[in-house]
C-alpha cells in the first residue's frame, strides 16, 4: 500500500500522540511520554492559530507527522518546527525527510520566509537536519530553568 503525504487535520494531529509515545522513548531522545501528556502536547500545537501539520498515511494510519507554528521576528515571518516524528517501525525509509520537505513547501506557499527548530547539537538527529540544509546557529543558545 502506498504512503500518502498530505496536510493533516486537528483530529489527525491528536492521533499523532501515540507516535510521540513510541518514537521519543527511543534513542537519541530517551523520553518517556505518557499518552495523556502527548495528547495534551498535540492539542496545544494543533489549536495554535496558523499551525501547519503534515502527515504520512498508509491505509488511513498515521505513520509520521511534522508540525509547524508561525513565529514572527525582526527577520520576518518564520515557521518554528516543534515536532517531527515517525513510528520507529517505519524509520529509515525516508518518511521523515519527505515530511520535512512537505512542511517546508507548505510553509513557503503560506508566505513564510524561513523555518527553524531545536534539536540535539550532535548525533543522528543533528546529521538528519544538516542533510536537510539546516544550519546550526552559532550566536544562539538554549537557556532553561526548572521551577520547584
Amino acid at each position: 500500500m502506498p504512503v500518502i503525504f498530505q496536510r493533516i487535520t486537528e483530529g489527525q494531529a491528536s492521533q499523532a500522540a501515540t507516535i510521540i509515545v513510541q518514537a521519543y522513548v527511543e534513542p537519541p531522545w530517551n523520553e518517556e511520554w505518557s499518552l495523556e501528556g502527548a495528547t495534551a502536547r498535540m492539542g496545544e500545537l494543533s489549536t495554535t492559530q496558523g499551525w501547519i501539520g503534515v502527515g504520512a498515511l498508509e491505509a488511513g494510519q498515521l505513520l509520521g507527522f511534522a508540525i509547524g507554528l508561525p513565529h514572527t521576528s525582526a527577520s520576518g515571518r518564520g515557521l518554528y518546527i516543534p515536532e517531527i516524528a515517525v513510528l520507529p517501525s517505519h524509520q529509515g525509509r525516508g518518511i521523515g525527510k519527505r515530511l520535512l520537505k512537505l512542511l517546508e513547501a507548505e510553509a513557503h506557499n503560506a508566505g513564510f520566509s524561513s523555518a527553524w527548530l531545536l534539536s540535539q547539537s550532535q548525533g543522528a538527529a543533528a546529521e538528519y537536519y544538516k542533510a536537510s540544509d539546516y544550519k546550526q546557529v552559532a550566536k544562539l543558545r538554549v537557556y532553561s530553568k526548572s521551577f520547584g
